[in-house]
Order: structure tokens, then C-alpha cells, then sequence
């Protein structure tokens, strides 16, 4: 189903985009197959993630996909990061990748998109390491023709040649994999603190709404990615409890990172409540510190860990 579908789209699109596109029987399959097959085969607990293929806007993509969005961090192709199918015209080769929005990098980044995006997927890859044995690191090999740049900012990616597909069911372990480590990466805080900010006034007041809602099993709701980069701009990006500073030791691709703790547990959300949080309501700690505070009886007590570093 999943092999045949991106056999038979690579293979329309193997001497370059079709003469017309509207109403052309590959781009609706794109859109309606692509969307229907890939949703047939989400596990249970991403069956309220929302699926999406594009052949194009009124013409023609130089690069057909199919994406999977987790809603509670996007819902379209133009922000976020997804797992998406990349489908190249005038190729071969299909590409299954862990990648991030360039439309919204290029608001925020203009010219430097290409070089955060590929930062900000390096700092993703170590929340996510364990995923390391599945899939590549490195930059996609694809052809860019058109404007967006399809290569900058996967996390991770696997290759195939559409000529040589392997079978259905490595197809869809591949896929199982790669929904497995997009799921983890978001409860791990996903871009955490390189997110984009777009078209927001910087000195207005920050609040943050947080509540519960059923997925599966009950999930609460995490605060947008532009609220929490205002709040780590007013609280700064060297650690709150050991003074620890990403961009001092890692160069450029530290500069700006670090984690931000809810000092007022999440956990203590009750079902259906929701509250409103200030940036009094977080620390901002290095990797190291925020995993140990979880460990503390009371992971608000930031006072406690500061106290077990100077002994």
C-alpha cells in the first residue's frame, strides 16, 4: 500500500513535472491517496495527528510531500517541524525526513535561514540521540530548483531509491520509527529554545495558558514555542543553578540555547483546569541541572539544587 503509492508517485514524476496540473490524477493522488494510506497506518496513539500531501498551489511543486503533523506543535507545512515524504521530480529518490518549516525560518532568519535551521536540528538531534541507530544526520541529496530549501534543517532522514524500494513492512517500521522519535523530541520540549518568532511585539506582557486535553491518554498542553522564547529572554540563557553557559562552551551552535523548568510542577494540572503562568512561574536551566531537580522531592525547590552544587 505505502510502497506502492510512492513507487507509482515517483515514477510520474521521474521525467519532470506533468504538462498540466489541475485535475491531474497524480497530484490528486498526492493530496488523497498519500493522505488516506499514511493515516491507515498511524499506530493508535497518533491517530489524532492530522495528514497532509501537496502536489502544489495552482502549479506544480518542484518537490511533492506528504507530512504528518503533531497539532500540538502544527498544523500546516509552513510552520514547525513534521515528519514528512519527500517526493523529488526528475529523481529517484524518496526522502523520509524529520524536518522544520524553511518558510518560517526565512521570516525570522532571511538570508541566515539555511544556517540556523541546520544548528537548531543539531541541538534537536541530541534530545534525541537514541534515533541516531535508524536514520542519517546529514543534509538530504536532493536537487533545490525552486525557492524553498528543502534540505536545511532535517533532524533526521532516510533515503530510498524508488527503483529498489524495500519491502511494505520495512517501509512502515521506518515510518513507526520516525512518528516514535517526532513524539519524543516534543515531550522532550521539541525546539525548546531556537524557536521562531514572528510578527510579535516584544514588550508585551507574557502569559501563558496551560490545560489539559484528551490524546489518546490525557496531555497537557504545552505553551506555544513563541511564549517560551520571551520568557527566555527575560530570564537569560546561562543557568539559573550551576551559572552554566551553552553558547561559552559549544561555540554558535549553543548561543541562546537553554531548557526552560516549570517550577509550578505541570503534573499538578488537574483534568479539565486550566491556569495562567508568568515568567515567575520558570527557571531556565542547562540540561544537566533540569534533570536533576526532577529528581528532588520537590522539583520547585531551585534553592535546594543550588545548594546540593556548592557542597
Amino acid at each position: 500500500m505505502l510502497r506502492e503509492f510512492l513507487k507509482n508517485t515517483s515514477q510520474g514524476l521521474k521525467d519532470g513535472i506533468p504538462s498540466f496540473y489541475k485535475g491531474h490524477p497524480l497530484a490528486i493522488s498526492i493530496r488523497e491517496d498519500g493522505r488516506k494510506i499514511i493515516e491507515s497506518l498511524l499506530p493508535n496513539h497518533f491517530e489524532d495527528y492530522k495528514v497532509e500531501g501537496s502536489a502544489g498551489r495552482g502549479r506544480w511543486a518542484d518537490i511533492p510531500w506528504v507530512a504528518i503533523y503533531n497539532c500540538s506543535i502544527t498544523d500546516k507545512a509552513s510552520q514547525g517541524y513534521y515528519p514528512v515524504y519527500l517526493i523529488p521530480n526528475s529523481s529517484n529518490k524518496i526522502i523520509l525526513g524529520l524536518g522544520q518549516s524553511f518558510q518560517e525560518a526565512e521570516k525570522e532568519y532571511g538570508k541566515d535561514s539555511n544556517q540556523n535551521l541546520d544548528k537548531q536540528a543539531e541541538i534537536m538531534r541530541m534530545k534525541i540521540s537514541e534515533f541516531k541507530s535508524f536514520f542519517s544526520s546529514s543534509k538530504p541529496k536532493i536537487e533545490i530548483n525552486g525557492r524553498l530549501n528543502y534540505k536545511s534543517g532535517h533532524v533526521y532522514h532516510i533515503e530510498y531509491d524508488a527503483a529498489d524500494l524495500p519491502s511494505e513492512e520495512e517501509l512502515v517500521g521506518n515510518l513507526h520509527n520516525m512518528l516514535d522519535a517526532y513524539e519524543t523530541l516534543f515531550f522532550r520540549g521539541g525546539r525548546d529554545s531556537d524557536n521562531f518568532l514572528i510578527g510579535e511585539e516584544q514588550n508585551e506582557n507574557i502569559t501563558i495558558e496551560e490545560t489539559y486535553k484528551k490524546k489518546v491518554h490525557y496531555l497537557i498542553e504545552r505553551p506555544s514555542s513563541a511564549q517560551i522564547k520571551k520568557i527566555k529572554k527575560e530570564l537569560g540563557f546561562v543557568c539559573q543553578s550551576c551559572n552554566f553557559d551553552f553558547q561559552k562552551i559549544y561555540g554558535d551552535i549553543g548561543k541562546e540555547y537553554i531548557e526552560a523548568h516549570h517550577l509550578v510542577p505541570m503534573s499538578e494540572l488537574k483534568k479539565g483546569e486550566t491556569r495562567k503562568l508568568t515568567k515567575k512561574d520558570f527557571a531556565v536551566l542547562c540540561s544537566n541541572c533540569h534533570r536533576m531537580i526532577h529528581k528532588l522531592k520537590d522539583s520547585s525547590d531551585l534553592e535546594q539544587l543550588k545548594n546540593l552544587i556548592k557542597k
